[in-house]
């Protein structure tokens, strides 16, 4: 055949197509024939999950194919067409997505295929990267994040409304004790409860549910989480809390854990068993006998020994020659002193955490402690003033 004769023969196939379109109304390609669409459009149907209209080969309950043929047109305006299916009362709950508000559904979803569930244009975290671009930013930028991030930002949000700010899937705490059993229940259980758990933003308070730049998802360090409250005189359990802001800018010999910014050293943040959300027993009494277990508290980093041994060169500073004045304040009975008689647990403007003065009922009681070379001097309120040198002939070098 000449290249003249298979050109006339298209050119008559052509016509008689045509012709056919003319005569019936209908194309060689009916557009409810989603098999045909399929023979040119054939990679829309290759991927692992295919929107129902394609995957039942209905192409025609979005798209209108002009019966002379030529290019189709959605058969109704986007944003009202996949609310021909979808219910549309359920993705208006309060809190909309952006997108969803506008109908720009095709932000996160191809119309036709996808490799991924829910026909969302990319897995995990990307997808909601591909706009919140100052989230991403972020996350680069922090050492810590909260592994629900790289889980999928579906875990706590919304994709498309809630009744929540931020779309999020239920308030905090509610929200945060869908994964954080064991933290709640300790919450709820405690008999010292911390109100930062459940007034206000709850966790949020001091967490950032996405990332940080302190464990575990602090919003600040450890310190300055808690002075964020912390910062004047409140009451708590019926009892005044001082100004902790205050009294750590005004006094600058901080405690060990305070130094590290770890409040948690010492306090359960949660809540807890004991007075002050303390994580072990502590005597809040001015007098109490001595028992280990009543100083748990202390001896989690200090040395047991301190106050049970009566003769020591080593274990404290504060001796007489080798006679151990720790022992000699706690080992009284009924009247041992406890460790708040003496020292500030917080931060103090004298060595060793020495306190200016600790309540005693309705007085302030006076400590009047002033270090030497070699010891110090007290002269409070409760014996006359005492001196005490380490250099001093120890008891058995005397003997």
């Amino acid at each position: 055949m000449s290249r003249f004769d298979a050109a006339f023969l298209v050119l008559f196939v052509s016509f008689a197509s045509l012709s056919s379109v003319a005569q019936t109304g209908k194309s060689p390609h009916p557009p409810t024939s989603g098999k045909k669409c399929l023979q040119c459009h054939e990679a829309l149907g290759k991927k692992k999950v295919l929107h129902s209209p394609v995957n039942e080969q209905q192409c025609d309950s979005c798209h209108i194919v002009p019966a002379a043929g030529g290019l189709s047109k959605l058969s109704d305006q986007p944003e009202s067409l996949c609310f021909t299916c979808h219910d549309k009362d359920s993705f208006l709950k309060g809190n909309v997505h952006g997108p969803v508000a506008v109908g720009g559904c095709l932000a996160c979803h191809d119309p036709h295929s996808s490799d991924t569930p829910h026909l969302t244009r990319s897995s995990g975290p990307d997808l909601c990267f591909s706009c919140h671009e100052d989230m991403k930013a972020r996350l680069a930028a922090s050492p810590f994040r909260h592994k629900t991030v790289d889980s999928g930002c579906i875990t706590c949000h919304s994709p498309h409304s809630s009744p929540q700010k931020f779309q999020l899937k239920a308030a905090a705490p509610d929200l945060c004790a869908s994964c954080h059993k064991e933290v709640m229940a300790q919450a709820a259980s405690s008999a010292v409860k911390h109100s930062a758990v459940t007034s206000g933003q709850a966790c949020l308070t001091c967490h950032d549910p996405h990332v940080a730049q302190t464990r575990p998802q602090l919003r600040a360090d450890g310190v300055a989480t808690c002075l964020n409250c912390h910062d004047k005189a409140v009451t708590a359990g019926g009892a005044p809390l001082t100004d902790m802001k205050g009294l750590l800018a005004g006094n600058q010999d901080h405690h060990g854990p305070i130094r590290d910014k770890d409040c948690t050293g010492c306090h359960s943040p949660h809540g807890g068993p004991h007075f002050r959300l303390l994580k072990e027993n502590y005597p809040k009494e001015f007098y109490a006998p001595f028992r280990e277990s009543n100083f748990a508290l202390c001896f989690g980093c200090h040395d047991s020994a301190l106050p049970r041994d009566e003769k020591t060169t080593t274990l404290t500073d504060f001796r007489d020659g080798d006679r151990n004045l720790h022992f000699v304040h706690v080992n009284k009975t009924p009247k041992g002193r406890t460790c708040r008689a003496c020292h500030e647990t917080h931060a103090s403007s004298s060595p060793n955490h020495i306190r200016k003065s600790v309540p005693f009922g309705a007085w302030s009681l006076p400590v009047n402690f002033a270090k030497s070379e070699n010891g110090g001097t007290c002269s409070p309120g409760c014996h006359a003033p005492q001196t005490y040198d380490r250099k001093k002939l120890s008891t058995a070098s005397a003997q």
